[in-house]
């Protein structure tokens, strides 16, 4: 369904000297039609800007995002607006997603109209039936978005996308504005549209809970690369980068009664982006390091079936 093969994206700042950040830098994956795959990392290590990158709605330095065999990268705008109805993008603030002057009805209806979904004499009939399928009320279609929780906001915007009948949905946090109690029930619904009508997505989240729940797979970032990516059962029970491990870790200490032993912890911050480390970018960090950590930096390798990392001494 999607394939990303080394996607980059480099800002630039500066007016006397040019400083580069490399936000992205060569990241591949796959994901298979039907199938979840979770993006995780701390913040600032690139997770958002790949999901910009692959709806164009930021242009790449490189790489290559293959949508069924269509290289995205490559389309001029007019082949790429045809195109666009299959990929949707649900952002982490539903309220900013949607116009506060107008009602629910006629924010869903608009992308039916924009692109000739449905005949006009047919919307309101097809607005009832995805305000259902979002699990909100008829009344909730004469309301404005103000007049509305942000857990039925985000049921709304869920709502438009489904208008569009996508075949991939890329998620960047899309929970993590909501209460606890909310976030259950937006993943669920998530999860219940996937099996229905068979969505891929890209979930991009810093909540490994969250991730363990909706993903397949799972590709962890560091510093705008990818070092560890695999099954979600793999990751979670057989971490091998030492940066993944430190995040289980930390998830693990936060939680009630929870194990001590075996905790990896990270000394230092993270280095910034413009000013980035030699060799492997986590060395400053790890508790492995070697010199040769310091020079070289790592390929992603396969260890086993479709699990891969990026480090010298696994």
């Amino acid at each position: 369904m999607l394939e990303v093969n080394g996607l980059t994206k480099h800002f630039s700042s500066g007016i006397l000297q040019k400083q580069h950040v490399k936000a992205v830098d060569g990241v591949s994956f796959r994901i298979k039609a039907g199938t979840t795959l979770g993006l995780v990392g701390e913040s600032g290590c690139g997770k958002t800007t790949i999901g910009r990158l692959i709806m164009r709605l930021i242009e790449p330095t490189d790489g290559q995002v293959l949508f069924d065999d269509i290289d995205l990268l490559t389309l001029k705008k007019r082949e790429l607006r045809k195109i666009r109805p299959r990929m949707q993008m649900i952002f982490q603030d539903p309220d900013s997603s949607l116009d506060p002057r107008m009602t629910i009805g006629t924010s869903i209806a608009e992308p039916l109209k924009v692109h000739g979904i449905v005949p006009k004499h047919e919307r309101s009939q097809k607005i009832r039936e995805l305000i259902k399928t979002v699990g909100l009320s008829p009344e909730h279609v004469n309301r404005y978005p103000y007049q509305l929780s942000g857990g039925q906001n985000q049921r709304v915007v869920l709502a438009r996308i489904l208008a569009m009948n996508p075949d991939i949905i890329i998620a960047d946090e899309p929970t993590s504005s909501l209460d606890v109690s909310v976030q259950a029930q937006i993943l669920n619904l998530m999860k219940d549209l996937q099996k229905k009508f068979n969505h891929t997505y890209l979930f991009i989240t810093h909540d490994l809970d969250v991730v363990r729940i909706m993903a397949d797979r799972i590709a962890v970032m560091y510093l705008g690369k990818l070092v560890e990516i695999g099954e979600t059962h793999d990751v979670f029970g057989y971490a091998k980068h030492p940066y993944t491990q430190a995040l289980l870790s930390a998830a693990t200490r936060m939680k009630p009664g929870a194990e001590r032993k075996k905790q990896t912890l990270l000394k230092g911050e993270t280095p910034g982006p413009i000013d980035m480390p030699s060799g492997c970018r986590f060395h400053t960090r790890c508790p492995r390091k070697k010199n040769r950590c310091m020079i070289e930096e790592p390929e992603l390798v396969e260890i086993k079936g479709g699990h891969h990392v990026a480090c010298h001494f696994i």
